[in-house]
């Protein structure tokens, strides 16, 4: 799940009911926007969520990984296939 996709669905909450349904807000596994006088304060986010939302982070300090992404958004923009060899090859398979 995206981030921009994890504040989409965020259910937005007050700090007192978060207080008093934080259990709950928990067990639901689905990510909530905590405020105070109608401003995001915090943010509570499933722990396989944040999990991936970790993961996307380390892979953006990447940069030959960012290199990669860019050469095949240059190469698909013209047209062009990436043969399925050099993407194994990349991905170590």
């Amino acid at each position: 799940m995206s981030a921009t996709s994890i504040v989409r669905k965020a259910k937005p909450v007050n700090v007192r009911d978060a207080q008093a349904q934080l259990s709950k807000l928990i067990r639901s596994k689905s990510p909530t926007m905590v405020l105070s006088h109608g401003k995001p304060v915090s943010f509570l986010v499933p722990y396989e969520d944040m999990l991936n939302l970790i993961d996307t982070l380390d892979e953006l300090k990447d940069k030959k990984l960012l290199g990669e992404i860019e050469r095949g958004r240059i190469e698909y923009g013209q047209g062009k296939a990436v043969p399925a060899e050099r993407l194994f090859k990349k991905m170590g398979l």
